[in-house]
């Protein structure tokens, strides 16, 4: 994923990125995120830009996204169907796009500003546990709660003055983690275990997980809530709409 920016850059058509000699007065744009399709199971992420200050907008961001489906936890728990899955994201930034490096007024050029995102997911699975070779069953119940706040840099691109990309190159922030866990179940291996090997399944699935989890902070029923440094990196594509009228800088 981290290579797929600059991999963008180089296919995108240099005749698309050509800037126009005037500026239009639209002020809206409406996106698709095209990044939580590469990490989440379905996905339907929009934001909404309004340009509010000749080189200044905001943005608020909504829509919902589910963990890819989980097959196991680890070698001994066996995942024998999924429950329950469901999951939003909510957010908003506020941008300042650079006098001294842009040509363009807003929403064109590179930006920097704030940004907030919330994730939430729910996620009910029956597990079958194999302890020795004798199947014990159960179900796990999990809810993760992660809130981010940071602040970005990136670059919009307005093509033909209709279609926009917008990417975020950069943005780290600081996170709060909440996670509950509930397992239930007459195992005889111990619950912990298996809370552990949860934990270890899902810093393979969520970005920025590995960093602040380590195994054995989550134990059977229990909650987990703490902070941690984040990152962000992301790419919409927009249709910019509003008044057609041309205006130069």
């Amino acid at each position: 994923m981290r290579h797929l920016i600059p991999l963008l850059l180089l296919i995108i058509p240099a005749n698309l990125l050509a800037q126009q000699e005037h500026e239009s007065s639209r002020k809206n744009i409406i996106k698709l995120d095209l990044t939580s399709h590469l990490w989440y199971k379905n996905a339907i992420v929009l934001a909404y830009e309004r340009v509010t200050k000749p080189n200044q907008s905001f943005v608020v961001t909504a829509g919902f996204q589910q963990f890819q489906p989980f097959t196991r936890f680890g070698q001994n728990i066996l995942v024998t169907s999924e429950a329950n899955s469901s999951g939003f994201r909510v957010g908003g930034d506020y941008r300042f796009y650079l006098k001294k490096e842009n040509k363009y007024l807003a929403p064109r050029g590179v930006y920097v500003g704030p940004y907030f995102t919330y994730h939430t997911f729910s996620n009910d699975h029956n597990i079958e546990v194999n302890n020795n070779g004798t199947p014990e069953n159960g179900s796990i119940a999990m809810d993760l709660n992660v809130g981010n706040i940071g602040v970005q840099l990136g670059y919009q691109f307005v093509l033909n003055n209709r279609w926009t990309i917008d990417l975020v190159f950069i943005g780290p922030s600081v996170s709060h983690y909440e996670a509950k866990i509930g397992i239930d179940g007459n195992f005889t291996i111990v619950p912990d275990e298996i809370a552990g090997q949860l934990i270890d399944a899902l810093i393979d699935r969520f970005p920025g997980f590995k960093e602040l989890v380590e195994t054995g902070e989550v134990t059977s029923n229990g909650k987990m809530d703490t902070w941690a440094y984040g990152y962000r990196y992301q790419i919409q594509v927009g249709y910019h709409f509003g008044r057609g009228g041309n205006k130069k800088k």
